[in-house]
């Protein structure tokens, strides 16, 4: 289907950049609270006495947690206020990660790994669905592209606090947990003070314009659209793809490619430092192609054919290359990984104005269930095989393979009439 000739692009208020800034300011709270457990994932499991598949579990209690409460709060974001919404989302995951240091117990550790995924859940229904309230829809994947990439930004911390301070034999982790669980209450008080009056009002104002002005689709009939379900699948597999990168090739790193607990730690900076440039880039890709004269969706699907493509660049590992050389193709992975990620949030915010957060809590859900329930049988495959190229590489290889299933997905994306921009 042709697309109808394209608006002039609007002028976006300088506040609403701000707003996607402290998302992304938000995104790195939660992942320095979520990846300090695997930077320090050696020091855990010899204090609690964990092997692979133990530590698996562990991740699978954050795991199964982030899942349900990604549905809940899909829907909570949706209904609620949403100024209000996220820095008490926020103020949970910080007390959580703050608690952690404190365990003397593998359940109690469990527990508050639970606790942060119940609560870490709400940033991306909330951030997302912030974004396709005041962002028009040509600059959105630009938007997600930015605030996301306070994922890699978050990780790339991670191991700077970590040589800080944690010491060679681990000593300093539980400092470390209580230092990063406290840094969340400065954002809150950022937030509240940056986000009232007129900022508040319009933010609600454009959510309720938004869905007068769109025709009313039940949440039940989103099941029955074709897109929610080219959604459902590129979501999957880029979620998976990601978080298969997350939790194990650090791992992968340390146990296949034999580089130091120390040397860990740059090697993960220099990862999410590429991520990071491949979140934000590949985002402002599809913005340029978009304003070139191509339709939305047709500059979406090829800045997506292009991400897929770079996430292939971790096949060379059946060759047997120069370790080096392998970190580096890491690297183009992550970049390519996260540009996915950023095109995937837009078909999110097209698939239904109304149901955009739920959408995305329902199709998070799907692959956190998932990813939990194999992150223990990655493990126990680890404790028990030694595949000639690693006992983790199987995983990354796959890892790489599957962003280009979700860029042959979202090709079979229909395009639509472009609507016009919302009003700055």
């Amino acid at each position: 289907m042709s697309s109808a000739p394209k608006p002039s692009p609007s002028r976006i208020a300088p506040w609403k950049w701000w707003v996607v800034v402290m998302m992304l300011l938000a995104t790195v709270v939660n992942y320095v609270d979520r990846q300090t457990l695997g930077s320090v994932a050696t020091f855990i499991k010899a204090d609690f006495g964990l092997n692979e598949q133990g530590y698996g579990i562990l991740e699978a209690w954050f795991g199964y947690s982030y899942a349900v409460f990604l549905i809940v709060a899909g829907f909570l974001a949706d209904k609620w206020d949403l100024r209000w919404l996220y820095p008490a989302a926020l103020l949970v995951w910080s007390i959580a990660g703050f608690a952690t240091g404190f365990v003397e117990t593998i359940f109690q550790l469990q527990v508050c790994r639970a606790i942060l995924g119940a609560s870490e859940a709400f940033n991306w229904p909330v951030a997302v669905g912030i974004i396709r309230r005041i962002i028009p829809r040509e600059s959105q994947a630009f938007a997600n592209g930015l605030f996301n990439s306070g994922m890699t930004v978050g990780a790339v911390l991670t191991p700077i606090l970590v040589l800080t301070l944690v010491g060679p034999k681990g000593e300093g982790w539980r400092r470390l947990f209580m230092i990063v669980g406290a840094a969340g209450s400065i954002w809150i008080v950022m937030w509240l003070l940056g986000t009232r009056g007129e900022r508040a009002v319009e933010m609600s104002h454009a959510a309720q314009t938004e869905t007068l002005a769109a025709a009313h689709v039940p949440f039940r009939a989103v099941f029955l659209m074709r897109a929610f379900w080219i959604t459902l699948a590129v979501g999957v597999t880029v979620n998976m793809s990601w978080h298969f990168y997350r939790v194990w090739l650090p791992r992968h790193l340390v146990v296949d490619l034999k580089f130091t607990d120390q040397q860990l730690q740059y090697l993960l900076i220099g990862f999410y430092l590429a991520a990071d440039v491949g979140s934000i880039a590949i985002g402002f890709l599809a913005k340029r192609l978009a304003r070139g004269g191509r339709s939305v969706e047709r500059a979406r699907k090829i800045t997506l054919l292009f991400a897929a493509a770079l996430c292939l660049a971790a096949t060379p590992l059946l060759l047997g290359l120069d370790r080096g050389v392998m970190v580096a193709l890491y690297c183009v992975v992550g970049a390519g990984i996260m540009g996915v990620f950023a095109m995937f949030y837009t078909f999110v915010q097209d698939i239904a104005p109304q149901h955009t957060s739920k959408c995305l809590g329902l199709i998070g859900a799907s692959v956190w269930f998932l990813n939990s329930r194999l992150h223990p049988l990655v493990g126990q495959f680890a404790d028990t095989h030694s595949p000639a190229i690693g006992k983790f590489a199987p995983m990354i290889l796959v890892a790489g393979v599957l962003p280009l299933l979700a860029a042959l997905f979202a090709l079979t994306w229909r395009e639509q009439p472009e609507a016009k921009p919302a009003v700055a």
